[in-house]
């Protein structure tokens, strides 16, 4: 048995972030998983406290003690009476297979983060221990990607990538480590055992085909971020007027709060210069930055869809609060998270993983579109 040892000198290897779209606790957990895995935190190692934990990160003790139950189930840790909680030893059998999702450190989103977390959850109630992986920065030489060797230092069944990075797929290549794709290409790449499409343009033929129901004329685009869905070139191949507003957001001040700011102030400008028009449909193609716009909307005092008819784009769990039911691409990472856990466990269970499995947005055809 490896001897339990309080590690008080070490600094966390990671901080808090207010302006993350995980909770807290996901990234208590998170932090802490990538530290034992890339072997900050050794078997044996104690963690600190709940107490010393929350003090040092300025949380209650319900966020430190809910982390630590998840490291847990993980099988990370245990809990040692009068000791407190000890990282396990790696090596100890408890799962029926290590599964590590990797994703890019520049991608960290609502979805992202709420779909893996639905894949974690599912996956260890059969069985199955998911590590998350973050790899990056990105540099001019690629993905740092050290933290993925650590995690490929033991037995993993199978590596599950979301989006479309070769470097990524190589260097899992040359550990003859299984992967399946959750990405944006048309098929499966080279080498990969699965392929999932991660369509966030699924939802625009019938976008499209509801503003020719309503007689519109002009779509304009708000975007900050060209990996968001785009309405912009099937718009143009409608017929329709086309107009993109691509921004760039402070993110000085936090990707979501800068956002949602830049949002707010585009469209303000655009009503006080230019003014709404009654034959234009504004899309918004961001929960945060459709916030924003909004926000200005409803300080002016304009109506939608009296005075101005909007559509968002929008995740399930981050619903805005709106005096009419928002016309809306709706993205449902809970949904999408059950889906891929089920193919994943076919292809465990029998070797082969499903073939043209597609997620993305549904539409919602809500009040703000409306011309009557």
């Amino acid at each position: 048995m490896i001897g339990e040892r309080v590690n008080r000198k070490k600094k966390l290897p990671f901080a808090l972030d207010r302006n993350d779209g995980r909770s807290l606790v996901a990234q208590l957990v998170d932090g802490f998983r990538e530290a034992i895995v890339g072997g900050y935190y050794a078997p044996g190692d104690v963690l600190p406290s709940y107490r010393d934990l929350a003090h040092a990160l300025d949380v209650s003790q319900i966020v430190t003690k809910a982390a630590h139950k998840r490291l847990a189930s993980e099988g990370l840790i245990v809990s040692r009476p009068r000791i407190g909680s000890v990282v396990r030893d790696c090596g100890e059998k408890r799962w029926l297979g290590n599964i590590v999702f990797v994703y890019p450190e520049s991608d960290i989103s609502y979805f992202q983060t709420v779909f893996a977390e639905e894949m974690r959850s599912r996956l260890a109630s059969a069985g199955y221990l998911m590590t998350q992986v973050r790899v990056g920065p990105k540099t001019a030489k690629g993905y740092e990607l050290s933290l993925l060797d650590a995690a490929l230092a033991r037995s993993v069944d199978l590596a599950i990538v979301l989006y479309d990075r070769p470097q990524i797929f190589r260097r899992l290549a040359s550990r003859e480590v299984p992967y399946i794709v959750i990405g944006q290409g048309k098929g499966k790449p080279a080498g990969a055992v699965g392929f999932s499409r991660l369509d966030y343009n699924l939802a625009v033929p019938q976008f499209l085909k509801s503003c020719k129901a309503h007689c519109v004329r002009e779509i304009v685009q708000f975007s900050w971020d060209r990996l968001m869905c785009s309405v912009v070139p099937y718009a143009k191949e409608a017929g329709f007027a086309v107009r993109e507003v691509f921004l760039r957001p402070n993110l000085a001040i936090g990707q979501f709060a800068g956002v949602e700011r830049a949002g707010m102030e585009s469209f303000a400008y655009l009503m006080s210069e230019t003014g709404v028009k009654r034959n234009t449909v504004y899309f918004l193609a961001d929960d945060y930055l459709a916030r924003g716009a909004l926000t200005a909307i409803l300080h002016v005092g304009l109506a939608a869809p009296e005075d101005v008819r909007v559509v968002t784009w929008m995740n399930k769990g981050l619903d805005i609060a709106f005096p009419r039911v928002l016309t809306q691409m709706r993205m449902d990472p809970v949904a999408a998270g059950a889906t891929i856990t089920k193919a994943v466990l076919a292809y465990l269970s029998k070797g082969e993983y499903p073939e043209g499995i597609v997620i993305g947005p549904k539409w919602i055809e809500g009040e703000t579109l409306d011309d009557s």
